[in-house]
Formats: C-alpha cells, sequence, structure tokens
C-alpha cells in the first residue's frame, strides 16, 4: 500500500510540475517575444537623441525608421515637457488614454517598454517602444488554454494508470462470477509489486481455491451418487429374486413395500445429484423461441395429466423470444407445472400465461388447487420443505422440485414468486430479463 501511495504520489506531482511549467514557459515565452532587452532599447534611444541634436528632425526620422524595421514595432520620442518629436500616440493606444500627472502620456504597461534618455546639456527624453500586433497574438487566453491541455492530458495518464487495472481485474472477476473457473487475471498484471498486483494475485489464488473446492464437491457427488446406486440395484435384483419365490402374501406385500421405498430413494438421490449440479454448472444460453417452447412443455404435461382429466392450457403470445438456456427452463417450468397438476386434483385447470413487462418476460402458472398458507409462501421454495398437509399428503416428492426451479431461475438473473388466488389455487410467477 505505502509502494501505491508514492507511485500516485509522484504521479501527481509529476503532473501538476508539468502543467505548471507548461503555463510559466508559455508566459515567458510571450513576454520574450513581446520585450526588447533594455539595453538595446537605451542604445536606441541614445543613438536616436544624438541624431536628432546634431543633425535635426529629419535624421531623427530616417534613423527612427531603420530601428523600427530592426525591433519590429513602434517608436515615440517625448522631450521632457511631453513634446513628441515624432509621431504622437494613437488615441485608443490603450484602454486608458488619461495622462499622468506630469503630462506624459498613459502607459501600455503590457505591451511597451519605456526608456529615459539622457541628451546634451543633461536635457531627459522619454522613449516608447511598442511592439507590432502582430507579435502579439498569443494572448492570456492562450497560455489558459495551454495549461488546461496539459492538465487533461496529465490527468488521463492518471485515469488510465489507476482505473486501467481495476478495470480489467473487474472483467475476470465478473467472468469467473458468471462461472468461468478458467478466468484468471493475466500474469503481466499479477507480477506488479504494488497493491494492484498483490490484489491480482490473490484473486488468482482464491480462484484457484474456489475451482478445486467445486471440483472436489462434483466429484464426491459422483461418488457418492454412485456408491448409493450401486447397492440400490443389488437390492433390486434382490427383490425380484424373492418375489419370484413362492411365498406367504404378507411378505409380498412387504417385498412391493420395500421396492417402492427403493425407487423413492433413487429418485431422492437424483434430485439432490440435480441440485449440486446447479450450484457449479455454467449455463449454455442461446436465443429461444419462447412461445413455440413453451408449447412444447405445455402439450407433454396435458399428455401426462390427461388419464386425471387435467386440463393445461397456455394463453399469451409476448414475448417472442427469450435469451437463456432452454435444458435448464424446461426443468423449472415442469417442476413447477407438474406440482400444480398434482395439487389441482381429478379434472383441475392449469393456465400457463405469458406477458412482456418493460424488458422482462413474465410465466405465470396457476393452478386450481387448495393454495398455501400465506406465512408459508416464501418457505415452499426451500428445500425439503412441505408447506401443508393438504398440499403434502400423498405427494411422493420430497420439497425439491420448487427449490430447483428457484436456482434455475437466479441463475438466469431472474425471480421466481408464489401467491394464493382470490378465486382458490396457487400462482407462480417466473420473471426473466429478455437480454
Amino acid at each position: 500500500m505505502k509502494n501505491t501511495f508514492l507511485r500516485v504520489f509522484l504521479v501527481v506531482l509529476l503532473s501538476n510540475i508539468i502543467v505548471v511549467s507548461i503555463g510559466l514557459g508559455m508566459v515567458h515565452f510571450i513576454q520574450k517575444q513581446n520585450q526588447v532587452s533594455a539595453d538595446l532599447l537605451g542604445d536606441i534611444g541614445v543613438q536616436l537623441v544624438s541624431s536628432y541634436e546634431k543633425f535635426g528632425i529629419e535624421s531623427l526620422e530616417e534613423e527612427t525608421e531603420k530601428a523600427e524595421k530592426r525591433l519590429s514595432g513602434s517608436i515615440y520620442l517625448y522631450q521632457e515637457n511631453g513634446r513628441p518629436l515624432l509621431k504622437a500616440l494613437p488615441r485608443n493606444f490603450r484602454e486608458q488614454n488619461s495622462a499622468s500627472v506630469s503630462g506624459q502620456p498613459s502607459a501600455d504597461f503590457l505591451h511597451s517598454q519605456f526608456i529615459q534618455v539622457i541628451g546634451g546639456n543633461n536635457v531627459q527624453y522619454l522613449l516608447i517602444f511598442k511592439p507590432n500586433p502582430e507579435i502579439n497574438s498569443l494572448a492570456p487566453e492562450a497560455v489558459v488554454g495551454f495549461s488546461l491541455l496539459g492538465l487533461l492530458v496529465s490527468s488521463g495518464v492518471l485515469a488510465y494508470w489507476l482505473l486501467g487495472p481495476l478495470l480489467k481485474l473487474q472483467r475476470v472477476a465478473r467472468s469467473f462470477g458468471r462461472g468461468d473457473m478458467s478466468a484468471r487475471v493475466e500474469r503481466k498484471m499479477a507480477r506488479r509489486s504494488d497493491a494492484v498486483g498483490k490484489l491480482a494475485r490473490e484473486f488468482n489464488e482464491m480462484a484457484e481455491r474456489i475451482e478445486t473446492l467445486l471440483s472436489s464437491k462434483e466429484r464426491l457427488m459422483r461418488d457418492v451418487s454412485h456408491e448409493l446406486r450401486t447397492p440400490l440395484a443389488r437390492i433390486e435384483v434382490a427383490l425380484t429374486i424373492a418375489e419370484d419365490k413362492h411365498g406367504m402374501e404378507a411378505q409380498k406385500n412387504y417385498l412391493c413395500r420395500i421396492r417402492t421405498e427403493l425407487h423413492e430413494l433413487d429418485e431422492l438421490i437424483g434430485q439432490v445429484l440435480t441440485l449440486s449440479r446447479l450450484e457449479a454448472a455454467a449455463l449454455v444460453k442461446e436465443p429461444m423461441d419462447l412461445q413455440a417452447w413453451l408449447d412444447e412443455i405445455v402439450a407433454d404435461v396435458s399428455f401426462e395429466s390427461q388419464l386425471k382429466g387435467i386440463t393445461v392450457f397456455k394463453t399469451g403470445r409476448l414475448p417472442k423470444t427469450l435469451f437463456g438456456d432452454p435444458l435448464q427452463l424446461r426443468h423449472a417450468i415442469e417442476n413447477v407445472l407438474r406440482n400444480a397438476c398434482f395439487y389441482a386434483g381429478d379434472g383441475g385447470v392449469i393456465e400457463v400465461v405469458t406477458e412482456e413487462k418493460a424488458g422482462e418476460a413474465f410465466i405465470y402458472v396457476r393452478d386450481n388447487g387448495p393454495g398455501v398458507d400465506d406465512e408459508k409462501l416464501e418457505k415452499i421454495f426451500h428445500a425439503f420443505y412441505r408447506s401443508s398437509e393438504a398440499r403434502e399428503a400423498n405427494s411422493g416428492g420430497f420439497g425439491v422440485g420448487l427449490t430447483i426451479s428457484q436456482r434455475i431461475i437466479r441463475a438466469h438473473k431472474g425471480r421466481i414468486t408464489a401467491q394464493n388466488r382470490p378465486e382458490g389455487g396457487l400462482e407462480v410467477c417466473f420473471c426473466l430479463p429478455l437480454k
């Protein structure tokens, strides 16, 4: 941190020095352009006064013309009584046109120079030199402009130096958070000796540990699945052999009961594995024809529920497309639909409605079952939770289906909610971003 502070301090200090140097340099340049050395003006003044006193006004005018060409400016020469020997100062010499107390002409203190010259018999003269206007083309506003330009350039360099690495780190963190376990900060940044480099190295170490933990967890779940299902398969074979033997009717009932429990245990293992994979697996998103995709799901669930006389129908034509993982979203919708069909009972009616609002897709699944107590609506999405005796009796489920649906929707940056319908039954709402 100290090293980073020192670097920032030095960069800011250097930026300020550059800006100040540019400003002072421009001012100095303008002053140099606008001024002639006092010694040179003094020599010219002595030469002009001497020429005037010896040869008269015509000689003075000739020498003055030569000096003006040499210095690229205008020369004004006044006697000590204020009378001009050459041309008089123009009326618009400067904003100030008033004369001083001594009767001398007002001064252009910014661009003109004043030299006092002593002639013969100690007679005093005043020489005023004013540069040509084209030399003054660089106004003070130009100095300010160049200074601001230097400040902007130096500030841009400073901002890039500070924010560039942080923006790169932000992009890597975003990719890692979206499921790309291989995302790492580039080595060039990680080799830096300041706080940014230290942060990059710590991020890479954290990413390595998380990837290792997730890989170990997935491997453990696969191993557990294999180890649990292998004895289940053996028990299944043993049950088949036992049922083939001629035994008592009561024994056959027990064997049938054991087979049912085995099947439920196998299903539970499968759901738990699915739930664990949703926490680590990255989604495979693609553009989806939402209406056609949903029509297919509704048709499949309707076919499965036709023996119970359950009617499943869909309304709504918007939105047309959705960007998501079709397979995972299908699991989420089917879990809720099958849950609704079970609790709706024989002759139930299930309605699937689609809408589009403010850039989001809404999918409603409504049943006419017994509903859920209001205080338990939030808990139905918790793993292994059952809402009430009315909705759990003889369900054959384990309270995992809605949890799986919630995990899938959250992985798509969406949300899922449930509420009781005024006319009876439960409404589950899926809200998914369209982009």
